[in-house]
């Protein structure tokens, strides 16, 4: 049986990749691929102290468009705990699981795509591109693992919401996107934009400008991010990139729920 929290856990990824399912089967059949992604957080405290730390996620492509994250969520009544998300575009279903525990979580999800196109309420998200947006879906696993805290900008909190009760509307932030042309990343061409915004004086209090950057390498490709970098003075810098990247035919077991595991399909309206 899943612990309370890994259970929480488990359904809060499974529900938030609902959407993300569907928009990654744009362009994702027929470029499998295997590889790890490696985030380093660096932290620099007013005293000079450094504080580093690294985590890895190990993700898979196969040619029909299904994909595998395997997040690590660190240690649980003395076990290393990783889960496992695998979505199926071709079934429409979303897995999870985790190594403690042998229960898996199947949602069966309807056919969105049709919807979409009629309603136009999610067709920008699935455009030529879109998958670059979908990568940054991940992202929900970092802030996992650090705790929910954030660095894109104006990350909704307690303080921000606080600071803008009584901000001066007149106060906005200045935004700057430029292209960074290409270069090679983990063995692929990437093509590479900064978002520059600066934070005027006041703006959440502060006496100086507060300017923010974040970049993101995208490969057209194999239609993924293989580096992203930000850079917050507030809560430090943040470097994702692809590693150990395989172009080859992933393992078809990575895919599949383990053996020994209880599946529990969820088909909504139904249970």
């Amino acid at each position: 049986m899943l612990i309370p929290a890994t259970r929480s856990l488990a359904l809060t990824v499974l529900l938030v990749s609902s959407v993300a399912a569907i928009a990654q089967i744009v362009g994702s059949a027929g470029n499998p691929y295997t590889a790890v992604r490696k985030t380093t957080i660096i932290q620099k405290l007013g005293d000079g102290t450094t504080i580093t730390r690294e985590s890895s996620t190990n993700e898979a492509r196969d040619s029909q468009g299904r994909t595998m994250v395997q997040n690590p969520m660190g240690e649980m009544q003395g076990q290393n705990i990783t889960i496992t998300h695998v979505t199926d575009p071709i079934a429409r279903t979303n897995t999870t699981w985790t190594s403690q525990g042998k229960q898996a979580l199947r949602m069966h999800q309807p056919d969105l795509r049709g919807a979409a196109q009629q309603s136009g309420s999610i067709a920008t998200g699935l455009g030529s591109g879109s998958i670059g947006a979908v990568s940054n879906v991940p992202n929900l696993s970092q802030t996992i693992r650090t705790g929910g805290t954030g660095t894109a900008p104006e990350t909704p909190g307690i303080v921000t919401m606080t600071a803008r009760s009584v901000r001066d509307p007149n106060l906005r932030p200045e935004r700057k996107t430029e292209k960074l042309g290409g270069k090679t990343i983990a063995g692929v061409y990437a093509e590479g934009t900064r978002l520059t915004v600066t934070y005027p004086v006041g703006f959440f209090g502060n006496d100086k400008p507060i300017i923010t950057y974040h970049e993101t390498w995208m490969s057209s490709e194999l239609k993924i991010v293989v580096l992203n970098v930000e850079d917050d003075p507030r809560t430090g810098t943040r470097v994702t990139e692809v590693t150990n990247l395989d172009r080859g035919e992933p393992n078809p077991a990575l895919f599949q729920v383990p053996e020994g595991y209880t599946i529990k399909d969820q088909v909504p309206g139904t249970n």
